[in-house]
């Protein structure tokens, strides 16, 4: 009995070691993205292929067969091209609106990408007929007291330089209201923002110090673009001015007293806010 219980077993693994192989399916991704799925012979038939009997003839019917099967499942790049374009403006964008309920809606993603191509930069350039030498008659230590108050601005960061009638002044003939600051030795750009409220805005000028807090440079004109107003934010005018070696303070101060009509149609205030951000060209890149 033990003998024929063997046996059986033996018999049973032959019988499933040559159980011929029925065929499949080969499913593959092809170059366009698409998943191809080829019919695979049966193993005999593979076999047969690759008998040195086989006849040339046969080989190159079934190669042809192949070859087929894979033609028709390309498809030209143009006709890919084209569904990928009818799939960005077959899309929906859900948001939450101002009466906080849920919104979705159909968006066109060619036609908003064109769009953004085509936009212009949303602010004017600011008047300018180059750069003008001028004279301002300030003291060497004009600002070294404010030295001691010098707020840090550090790369990567906004500061709010408020001015009003409680701001320090530049020591002097007149007293322009003043602000130092203290950039970090990472911010290479600075760039400030005035607001416009009521047709007026905090013209200031910017003035450059080196390590003992003398003066190295003078900025008289630092807004180069206006934004103009929107129904969430006011209008401003920015500029953007780079650092040079030897400046370690700057002093953000109001070459007027009083308030007084500007040549661009906006009047100059002695009150109010700007924004300055520093960055640093490694953040830039």
């Amino acid at each position: 009995m033990h003998k024929t219980a063997l046996l059986l077993i033996a018999l049973v693994i032959a019988g499933c070691q040559g159980r011929p192989d029925s065929g499949g399916f080969y499913v593959y991704t092809d170059a366009q993205g698409n998943l191809v799925t080829l019919d695979r012979p049966p193993q005999a038939e593979q076999e047969s292929r690759s008998r040195p009997e086989s006849t040339g003839s046969q080989n190159s019917a079934a190669e042809a067969v192949e070859s087929d099967d894979t033609v028709e499942q390309y498809r030209p790049s143009d006709e890919v091209d084209a569904e990928l374009e009818a799939r960005e403006r077959d899309r929906f964008i859900t948001y939450v609106d101002e009466t906080g309920q849920l919104v979705s809606r159909p968006v066109d993603m060619v036609e908003a990408k064109e769009a953004t191509a085509s936009r212009e930069p949303g602010y004017s350039q600011a008047p300018s007929a180059g750069y003008l030498e001028t004279y301002r008659a300030l003291r060497a230590d004009c600002c070294r007291h404010l030295l001691e108050q010098a707020e840090e601005l550090e790369s990567g960061s906004e500061r709010v330089v408020s001015f009003g009638s409680d701001s320090q002044v530049m020591v002097g003939d007149t007293p322009y209201r003043a602000v130092a600051l203290a950039p970090a030795s990472g911010a290479d750009t600075i760039t400030l923002r005035a607001f416009i409220r009521k047709q007026g805005y905090l013209a200031v000028e910017l003035l450059w110090l080196d390590e003992k807090g003398e003066p190295v440079l003078l900025v008289d004109q630092p807004f180069s673009r206006r934004y103009p107003e929107t129904w969430y934010r006011y209008g401003y005018l920015e500029g953007t001015l780079q650092r040079e070696a030897g400046q370690r303070y700057l002093v953000v101060f109001l070459p007027y007293t009083e308030n007084q009509p500007g040549t661009d149609g906006l009047t100059r205030m002695t009150s109010g806010e700007l924004v300055l951000l520093a960055t640093s060209k490694d953040a830039v890149n």
